[in-house]
C-alpha cells in the first residue's frame, strides 16, 4: 500500500475460489467479497498521494492453518496537492487493527481486515478520535 503497488496489494488477499474475504475501513460498512475489497483498496490508492503506516503492539496468535494479528496501526497520510504544491497536508491517525490470515501454497493470505480508529477523552471528557479526529480509511 505505501509503495502504490496495487497488484502486490491484490497478491496479499486469499483467493482460493471458496472462502469470502471481508474488509472494514474505519468509518466504513463491512464489504464483502473480493471485488468490494479491492475496490475499496483501488479507491483509497486513487485519493491518497502518500501513505505510511508504522506499527506497534502486533500480537499473533496461531491455530493450524489460520493466524490472527492484532495491532496498532500509526497512520501518516497526505492527499492531494493543492494548487502547485508538492504535497498535500499530511494527517495523523491511530487505528487498531484485526487481521485474519490463512496459510495457502502460495504463503499466509489475508482472510479478513478489521481497522477502527482509537477513541481517546479529551480534556473535558469528551471522547474523539485520535490524534485529529480523522477516521479516514486504513490498509
Amino acid at each position: 500500500m505505501e509503495e502504490g503497488d496495487f497488484d502486490r496489494l491484490e497478491d496479499l488477499w486469499l483467493d482460493d475460489g471458496a472462502t469470502e474475504i471481508s474488509c472494514v475501513h474505519p468509518g466504513w460498512p463491512v464489504l464483502t467479497g473480493r471485488g468490494e475489497v479491492l475496490r475499496s483498496y483501488a479507491l483509497i490508492m486513487a485519493h491518497t498521494d502518500y501513505i505510511q503506516f508504522f506499527l506497534t503492539d502486533v500480537r499473533i496468535s496461531l491455530a493450524g492453518d489460520t493466524a490472527l494479528v492484532t495491532c496498532t496501526e500509526n497512520i501518516l497520510s497526505g492527499g492531494p496537492a493543492e494548487d502547485g504544491a508538492e504535497l498535500g497536508p499530511l494527517v495523523g491517525q491511530l487505528v487498531v487493527a484485526t487481521n485474519a490470515f490463512r496459510r495457502t501454497p502460495e504463503g499466509w493470505r489475508i482472510w479478513s481486515h478489521h481497522a477502527s480508529p482509537v477513541i481517546a477523552e479529551t480534556g473535558d471528557g469528551t471522547p474523539t478520535a485520535t490524534p485529529d479526529d480523522d477516521t479516514g480509511p486504513s490498509a
